[in-house]
């Protein structure tokens, strides 16, 4: 398995985790969004190490500033990495990937929380 799709899978799990870990404190608590500002830096320094993962599977040697662009504005970023690197057909082809995944981790991550909720209490 190539490292990018490894860090598409933390990602993934670390979505379903502070999905849980947010329900659990709004649960117990009442405060919303626990985990929010941390989760969004840990997905920050994720994209920016896949941006970097998937330029070397991919060869791509001069990704300059790419992965911090990806970091800091995901929405900015990734689009432009994809189609800097891949032109039109094969950036549109990753960022259709991209967003699949990124409805997926969504969908699985909500679920993983509702069925917290509903068994937790």
């Amino acid at each position: 398995m190539k490292s990018s799709y490894k860090t598409i899978i933390v990602i993934f799990v670390s979505s379903i985790i502070s999905e849980v870990v947010d329900e659990y404190f709004h649960i117990t608590r009442g405060t919303q969004e626990f985990t929010l500002i941390a989760h969004i830096i840990f997905l920050d320094i994720c994209l920016f190490i896949w941006c970097k993962q998937h330029g070397r599977e991919n060869g791509h040697r001069e990704l300059k500033m790419y992965p911090i662009l990806c970091a800091l504005i995901g929405f900015i970023g990734v689009p432009a990495y994809a189609y800097r690197f891949y032109g039109f057909n094969g950036g549109t082809v990753l960022l259709f990937k991209a967003i699949v995944v990124l409805v997926v981790t969504d969908i699985c991550s909500l679920g993983a929380a509702t069925l917290f909720s509903t068994f937790y209490v």
